[in-house]
């Protein structure tokens, strides 16, 4: 201690010059802040290999739709001039931010009129031959009076089912004047196409403001008509929307953080001095650990949305070290001692107990690195970096800073609120430790009986409960679901990779055979491959339509409706007339004449095609839902495996779905591990504290019932575990159990006599620690992301549970299992833990010889 005294300023200045480049790494990391979904899973998982193999092949394919409610039907035509406008003006945007623009599908339909006989599938152009020939039989047979049944009622004409399966490939039979337009939804819209395929949100987000700039340029959807309203749809707004919502509750909570934490330790302190005492060293160490985590061997470069907020959570957590070692300064200093002699008291009696807190913590942390689960992993590393460099510069800078900051001529006073709340909970607690014995008893075993349901039940694996809370009523959400009504599919296809054109036709055949019955059946609303525009079996199929139109006789077409009839003269072409020769069948198609926007997915950036399958979902099923996205994913893995047999690879299936079900799996996988580590070095680091004594099952006994009242209460309250929330269980393990180790370790350094004594000793500092640390996750709580709001509200519950049982249960169990005599004034030496448990004796207790400083009862340091 008198060494950093003597050197302070060189220390303090050495401290300053490494912040400034820690400074400037840090500040790129949050530059670089990610929302991109597959930054929280390894670079090795199938779905983010396939996202980067598509992204190196594919340009387009994720689409920002401008949707306008016209409020009335009448209102249709203005809404079309207003995105008539706005469309002008989008496609002077570059080409690297735009590809397309459209308002209605003239181009495909032009295309898929012109060529309709080519492009269905032949075994769809048997199936109409069928049903004609069914007709003509039952005709024959009626007329010749051979039918088995007279009463039997003629084959219909009806080719419905095979008209609707090829509507969808235009967007539905609902969309008007060749428009993105509904009058019946009073909805009309404007899809944009990006130039580049990107699950984050850096480019998503410069779009949209281009976007609305020009929106308020024209002076809004209301300058063309009143009652309109405009609201933007798709991946691209997806993106943006979520990074909004983070970017926003991070700067929010950080704020926040900050001032209450502030106010808390002023008013705890009643020393303003002593707010620059803690913050300006824990600051130096969320530099220091941000800084560091970016550099080899840990390499994280950007923040994403697990990682965003450990500024604040470093705060919350480090500030504990700081917070034990003022207070065992400051009750120096009311004892009369000097500046010099308080802080040596404060170092030397407090280095073991909070480089025993920091261990804890630390090995919390770092059992998320083991995860593959690269948010985990990045949350570990920053986590543990923190827990180490906040213990560092508490011990290092902060002593120096408190002999400036301390001039010594009066003693710094203290708020003494928390110790009279601490003696009143410690005398209740003495008063009646049978009666807490017994609740704790009655509630843990109702937590038993509640967590024995306890399993992947409890994961949470509907997505949609973890975005923005404002999204299903006025954001993406809302305005997603009008979108994908109006057009009866979704925009942005799933992606199945393969390596040449044969691969993707043995795909694309195991796929439709998979479509054609359940879970598929209802999962796909479209399949599309390169082969479906320009058909390879065209001499086929146009053999199988001179039959058709020869099948095609008067009486035939009589009996049809006119509007069926003049359906399937556009796809058969005009029937023969008697005695005339048939029509020559139409050129083939040339890739040439393909519209450009029906070979998006199709064909890649160097020109080939036919080499990927474009899988649609359909709308009508729960995306957001895990079990949907599992199954999906699954059944197309497993198709994808086709071109194995002809020598290949098998193919990658790429898009969201994809990263979803890999985080699903990831979080299943490592979740339970990570819990396990956590609670392993957990317990390691208080075997070194206790040695083996009978203390040792006390304090993990505390932390255990603790972390089991959490898990039951997230079963009451319909908590579900998230890729978000889930870290706030190996968080609880290495936080939580530092508030045992208080009490026991005052208690053991009492000479096992005084359970009150530890209560009230260790009170202020440990409920300060607790305050702190509850600031920094309750700062979560006004989070719009829905998966972060349910991180803080488990890691508050998880603190609130460790501390009770740390301050009430474990007292009352310890005066239950050693009546001790008479209460002696209290003196606490947490940190001198080690040297308490080498005094204990074979029955895992100290002997009652105390030789230990008196200390005010009011205030401990924990």
């Amino acid at each position: 201690m008198a060494w950093t005294l003597r050197h302070g300023a060189l220390l303090w200045t050495v401290a300053i010059l490494l912040a400034v480049p820690a400074g400037w790494r840090t500040v790129r990391l949050y530059q670089h802040l990610r929302s991109d979904i597959e930054e929280l899973l390894p670079r090795n998982a199938p779905s983010v290999v396939a996202i980067e193999e598509l992204r190196r092949r594919m340009a387009g394919l994720q689409y920002l739709g401008v949707m306008v409610d016209v409020g009335r039907p009448e209102n249709i035509p203005a809404g079309e001039r207003f995105l008539d406008d706005l469309a002008a003006r989008v496609r002077r945007y570059p080409r690297s931010e735009v590809s397309d623009v459209r308002t209605g599908y003239a181009a495909e339909r032009a295309f898929v009129e012109a060529h309709a006989g080519s492009l269905i599938a032949l075994e769809d152009l048997t199936t109409i031959r069928q049903r004609i020939e069914d007709r003509l039989h039952w005709e024959y047979a009626k007329k010749t009076g051979t039918l088995l049944d007279e009463n039997e009622p003629a084959p219909p004409l009806n080719f419905g089912d095979i008209e609707r399966k090829y509507a969808s490939q235009l967007g539905g039979g609902d969309l008007e004047r060749n428009r993105f337009s509904n009058r019946a939804l009073a909805s009309t819209l404007m899809i944009i196409e990006v130039g580049g395929f990107s699950t984050g949100a850096s480019q998503a987000a410069a779009l949209i403001r281009h976007v609305q700039a020009d929106v308020r340029a024209l002076g809004g959807p209301q300058h063309y008509a009143p009652g309109m309203r405009i609201g933007l749809a798709g991946d691209v707004a997806i993106s943006a929307e979520e990074m909004a919502a983070l970017v926003q509750d991070l700067t929010l909570s950080s704020v926040l953080v900050v001032v209450a934490v502030l106010l808390a330790l002023y008013f705890f302190y009643r020393w303003s001095r002593s707010l620059p005492a803690l913050f300006f060293p824990l600051a130096l160490a969320a530099l220091y650990a941000f800084g560091l985590a970016s550099l080899p061997p840990f390499g994280v470069t950007e923040l994403n949305s697990n990682t965003a907020f450990l500024g604040s959570i470093i705060v919350g957590n480090g500030i504990n070290f700081g917070i034990i070692q003022l207070a065992r300064y400051l009750e120096a200093r009311r004892n009369g001692h000097s500046v010099e002699d308080g802080l040596a008291i404060a170092l030397w009696g407090t280095r073991w107990g909070t480089l025993s807190a920091a261990m804890a913590a630390g090995v919390a942390y770092a059992s998320l690195v083991a995860m593959q689960f690269r948010g985990f992993r990045q949350f570990g590393v920053i986590g543990g970096l923190g827990m180490v460099f906040a213990w560092v510069t508490t011990v290092v800078l902060m002593p120096p800073l408190l002999s400036w900051l301390d001039r010594g001529r009066h003693a710094p006073g203290a708020h003494r609120s928390s110790g009279r709340i601490m003696g009143a909970v410690a005398r209740t607690v003495a008063a009646r430790p049978r009666l807490f014995v017994v609740l704790a008893a009655v509630l843990t075993a109702l937590s038993l009986w509640q967590v024995r349901r306890f399993g992947r039940d409890r994961l949470e694996y509907d997505f949609s409960r973890l975005r923005r809370r404002d999204t299903w009523t006025s954001g993406e959400g809302y305005w997603g679901k009008r979108m994908d009504t109006l057009l009866g599919r979704y925009l942005t296809p799933t992606v199945i990779l393969t390596d040449s054109q044969a691969e993707a036709r043995a795909v694309a055949a195991r796929l439709r055979a998979e479509a054609s019955h359940p879970p598929l059946a209802s999962m796909i609303a479209s399949i599309r491959t390169y082969d479906d525009l320009v058909p390879p079996d065209e001499p086929a199929k146009q053999a199988e339509l001179a039959i058709l139109r020869r099948k095609m006789t008067p009486n035939v077409r009589d009996n049809m409706p006119a509007a069926d009839r003049e359906k399937l003269d556009r796809l058969i072409g005009p029937p023969v007339q008697p005695g005339s020769a048939a029509a020559e069948p139409p050129p083939p198609i040339r890739p040439a004449e393909v519209p450009e926007v029906m070979t998006r997915g199709l064909r890649e950036r160097d020109g080939t095609a036919g080499r990927a399958v474009l899988v649609y979902p359909n709308p009508a099923e729960g995306w957001w839902r895990g079990e949907t996205i599992s199954t999906f994913v699954k059944q197309l893995r497993q198709v994808a495996q086709a071109p194995v047999a002809l020598g290949g690879r098998p193919a990658r299936v790429a898009g969201g779905p994809a990263l979803s079900f890999d985080i699903i799996s990831s979080m299943e996988r490592d979740g339970p591990l990570a819990s396990l580590l956590a609670f392993l070095g957990v317990v390691a680091t208080v075997l070194i504290i206790f040695r083996r004594g009978l203390a040792t099952p006390f304090v993990i006994g505390s932390l255990v019932i603790g972390v089991l009242w959490l898990l039951a209460l997230t079963i009451v309250l319909r908590i579900k575990i998230n890729f978000v929330n889930f870290i706030a269980f190996p968080i609880t393990f290495g936080i939580g159990v530092d508030y045992a180790v208080n009490v026991m370790a005052r208690y053991l350094r009492d000479g096992a006599r005084d359970v009150a004594g530890a209560v009230r000793g260790t009170g202020g500092a440990v409920g300060l620690c607790s305050l702190t640390t509850i600031v920094g996750y309750s700062s979560l709580l006004i989070a719009q992301n829905v998966g972060l709001f349910l991180f803080g509200l488990l890691a508050v519950f998880g603190e609130i549970a460790c501390l009770t049982t740390a301050v009430v249960v474990l007292p009352a169990v310890l005066l239950l299992v050693r009546r001790s005599p008479p209460p002696q004034p209290p003196s606490l030496d947490w940190d001198e833990a080690t040297r308490a448990a080498a005094e204990i004796g074979s029955d895992g207790f100290p002997s009652p010889t105390p030789a230990a400083r008196p200390v005010p009862a009011e205030r401990g340091e924990g």
